[in-house]
């Protein structure tokens, strides 16, 4: 590392790394940051809360992340419920960590009631620049993501896509899942060869039942294309779910052909 870069880091006393469990993904903020619009009376209450639930000094070195969190979440103060700390040596399996000794960092849990009082988490995992040479040394897995590829080059109107294997696809045959997971996005791109007005349907099985989840593409004559995204937990699968596809024209004088489909899934061990 240059001497820039040496200097730029021993600047920095914290920072801070975010997992946010709720919606799996994480980002790096610092701490105290002066972009918050939230009013005094708002962060009193804030660290009043904080100075209730955990200790001074923990409120502290999190005050600034707290207050970004309540901004940007719309949580009330009375509903920040926990703050501790997480023990090293079990770790919850939102987080994986590696390359870093226990010395160098702490890990802070934060609860929080939602609106239809559910309670969530967020994990705050905190370290000194002074402890590591470069903020590459650390390293945080969130959830997995994996792709599951479907095909077909053949002109028709109705057919189960062949996996990447090219064996075909059923209602029985397909794509086994060996983790537990959600099903979070599918895209699709296709050639129409003759349109006769409708629709085209691309559809998700499991277990050989449809979902309430895939894709659906104008049936004009050309390349088609669409794809959608949903939140991890929408749809879930089991190991040893059977996970299927198919593309099916509303209208039987509707042919494509060149179906390409990826199946986006997410696991989290």
């Amino acid at each position: 590392m240059n001497k820039r870069g040496k200097k730029l880091l021993g600047s920095l006393s914290i920072i801070i790394i975010i997992l946010v469990v709720a919606s799996m993904f994480f980002v790096m903020a610092q701490t105290n940051s002066n972009d918050s619009t939230l009013t005094t009376q708002e962060k009193e209450t804030i660290k009043e809360k904080l100075d209730k639930i955990t200790s001074k000094e923990l409120s502290n070195a999190t005050q600034g992340y707290i207050e970004e969190f309540v901004e940007k979440r719309g949580i009330d103060a009375e509903d920040i419920n926990n703050v501790s700390e997480v023990d090293f040596s079990d770790l919850p399996k939102e987080i994986e960590i590696e390359n870093v000794n226990d010395a160098n960092l702490v890990i802070y849990e934060v609860g929080y009631n939602e609106t239809n009082s559910e309670t969530k988490q967020v994990f705050v995992v905190t370290y000194s620049t002074e402890k590591l040479e470069t903020t590459a040394d650390l390293i945080a897995h969130p959830d997995k993501r994996q792709f599951l590829h479907f095909g077909l080059i053949d002109e028709t109107s109705s057919n189960f896509l062949n996996t990447a294997t090219g064996v075909p696809g059923s209602l029985k045959s397909g794509y086994i899942m060996m983790r537990q997971g959600s099903i979070t996005g599918i895209s699709t791109n296709l050639d129409v060869t003759n349109s006769n007005s409708g629709i085209i349907d691309v559809i998700i099985y499991k277990n050989g039942e449809a979902i309430s989840f895939g894709n659906t593409l104008e049936s004009a004559k050309d390349i088609q294309k669409d794809y959608d995204v949903q939140s991890k937990g929408v749809v879930t699968f089991e190991p040893g779910d059977t996970i299927s596809a198919q593309a099916i024209s509303s209208n039987s004088g509707t042919t494509f052909k060149n179906v390409i489909t990826i199946v986006e899934i997410t696991t989290v061990d």
